[in-house]
């Protein structure tokens, strides 16, 4: 069961859709999402290049610029050093293949999830200094690394840093919050609070796009190929980091989808072909749920490294062969998530553990570096706070994943005594701790927990409510002018009342897919439509009506005996050369 709701706007939706020449429909997503003059709606549906804000105006760039130039002339020798997920790989690819063409002594270091942690070590930094680097290069990590910059300063590297993330900060007297930076030579990330950047939520593979492009172009480089192919790397580092898609990161991911599908970099050609998608049309979709986790895969269960390798290698032979490799490491990873899911849902189900609104599971066999993707999964299933700890080589540690309403990190902050480390934000975060604290944490979270029964229903945005002669091809093709979907743009949702459906079908490997066609009572039109996970509800919802014995027949006969009210995305199917309009339904509910 889910709630429902309507979203509202007093902006004249009729005004905007004349003057744009669009669909009602369109103009009502558009203006719910607070876009209502004709260049802010422009901007939106064609973005191009020029949608840019000046990368000079982002604190730290000049002076990051100067530096890397400088090292490069001098022949200096400049480590990146990345992280072990998308965005961190995405980023160590970019500013290492722009420095590279620009004349630079560049390699690259991605730390250890397991055996290192997530950002700079004061181990690595030796390591680094020893193997002769003269400048540090942080992407994705840094900007919290006081002690570490400290060490590679004394050590004698220069340091530019390059992050994304939320800087320490402190309230002085005055009440005013500053930031605790590091001491880096340059320091660039656009959460700074005295970084005047028009636009604060790119994410480490768009800046260092960003900054490459303009270290390329003030070495003289205009490539119009490898510029692509940073693009690409920029914006599948965007869509896997869930940073809002809106301005520079709607318009890096709308143009770096154009360009991954005619890509010319070697590993992304194989990894797409590996992965079977060279014959589609790609979309957020695979870059944020089949290429993303193939590279985050490497990083989970072995090093970040190979597929940083991945995207600079230039023979095919190797590329394909470690393409295949993430790709297998994926499914290995998906293996082990699966089975972490069923187990501990087994656990939950058998146990008390509904009682709390807040979840913190404890389940040793888990790989820590899955912890996130199965806490996500309890959360999604039981739509409560949850936060899964599983053994690590020095105590425990765990993943956190929450839902709307209530922040994760303030609740963390508040039993911070707790843990030996833990960090993040309202929807995610990671944490260390002891193992007897385990239970402490559980019960002051839950004392603490101020959620209602309401709030952990989960909620669907509705953009209007619809009837079925709106709905047509015009309008599918308007609403996918609206993708990339994400984070702040997400996918429309309408919804239609009393809906009848006159076919049913259970389709898929396990019959648990429903293909329908339905007919709307007020105009008697009729449209197809498919449910993806609604076997499950229907069934359960027949239960309430009917007798238990009844519940199959009635679906099995293919058409069921009452109305409904439904809440559904505008889809196109394309099939033997034929395209329709489909409705994918998200939920629904008998009518009244």
């Amino acid at each position: 069961m889910k709630r429902w709701q309507q979203k509202r706007t007093k902006i004249n939706v009729d005004a905007i859709a004349s003057d744009m020449g669009i669909q009602k429909a369109t103009a009502t997503v558009l203006a719910n999402r607070k876009l209502f003059t004709k260049k802010a709606v422009y901007a939106f549906l064609y973005p191009e290049k020029a949608d840019f804000y000046p990368t000079e105006e982002m604190l730290g760039v000049e002076k990051g610029l100067e530096l890397v130039t400088i090292a490069i002339k001098k022949g200096k020798k400049i480590a990146i050093y990345g992280d072990y997920d998308v965005d961190g790989v995405m980023s160590t690819t970019i500013l290492c293949k722009a420095i590279k063409k620009c004349g630079g002594t560049v390699q690259y270091y991605i730390p250890h999830r397991q055996q290192e942690g997530y950002g700079l070590n004061c181990k690595a930094v030796e390591a680094l200094a020893g193997d002769g680097v003269g400048m540090l290069f942080t992407c994705d990590n840094g900007i919290s690394a006081l002690q570490e910059v400290a060490l590679a300063k004394q050590l004698g590297m220069e340091v530019v840093i390059l992050d994304h993330h939320e800087p320490l900060c402190k309230a002085g007297k005055d009440g005013v919050w500053t930031d605790i930076l590091p001491e880096g030579d340059a320091v660039i990330d656009p959460k700074q609070r005295i970084c005047k950047y028009p636009f604060g939520a790119l994410c480490a593979g768009g800046i260092a796009y960003k900054f490459a492009i303009c270290l390329l172009h003030q070495f003289g480089y205009y490539d119009e190929v490898l510029e692509k192919e940073l693009l690409s790397f920029g914006a599948i580092a965007t869509v896997c980091d869930i940073v809002d898609l809106l301005e520079e990161n709607r318009t890096l991911v709308k143009m770096g989808l154009s360009a991954i599908q005619h890509t010319t970099n070697m590993g992304l050609r194989v990894l797409i072909e590996e992965t079977n998608l060279q014959d589609r049309k790609i979309t957020e979709y695979h870059l944020g749920f089949v290429i993303g986790p193939c590279i985050n895969a490497t990083g989970r269960l072995e090093s970040g490294k190979m597929a940083v390798d991945l995207f600079c290698e230039q023979n095919e032979d190797k590329a394909r062969d470690m393409a295949k490799h993430l790709v297998r490491l994926n499914e290995e990873r998906k293996t082990l998530t699966e089975q972490a899911v069923e187990r501990i849902t087994q656990q939950i189900e058998q146990s008390d553990a509904l009682q709390q609104k807040v979840l913190v599971l404890y389940d040793s066999q888990t790989h820590e570096s899955i912890a996130g993707i199965v806490a996500g999964r309890i959360k999604d299933r039981y739509y409560r706070p949850t936060i899964l700890i599983t053994d690590a080589e020095d105590g425990a540690k765990g993943s956190a994943r929450s839902i709307e309403g209530y922040h994760i990190f303030e609740a963390l902050l508040a039993c911070q005594e707790l843990f030996t480390r833990f960090g993040g934000h309202a929807m995610a975060a990671g944490l260390s701790l002891p193992h007897k604290n385990i239970p402490i944490l559980r019960q002051k979270l839950n004392e603490n927990c101020t959620l209602t029964e309401n709030d952990m229903i989960p909620m669907l945005r509705i953009e209007k409510i619809m009837t079925f002669d709106e709905i047509h091809m015009i309008l599918a093709e308007e609403l996918q002018t609206l993708s990339p979907f994400g984070k702040e743009n997400p996918s429309p949702l309408f919804a239609t009342q009393k809906i009848w459906i006159e076919r049913l079908r259970c389709v898929g490997k396990n019959k648990d897919i429903l293909q329908m066609v339905l007919r709307e009572e007020e105009s008697n039109m009729r449209l197809s439509a498919i449910s993806f996970d609604g076997l499950e509800q229907m069934q359960n919802l027949l239960k309430e009506l009917y007798p238990v014995a009844e519940c199959d027949t009635i679906i099995q006969s293919g058409s069921l005996p009452m109305a409904f009210d439904m809440v559904y995305s505008i889809d196109i199917n394309a099939y033997n050369g034929r395209k329709n309009v489909q409705l994918v339904i998200k939920d629904f509910r008998v009518s009244k």
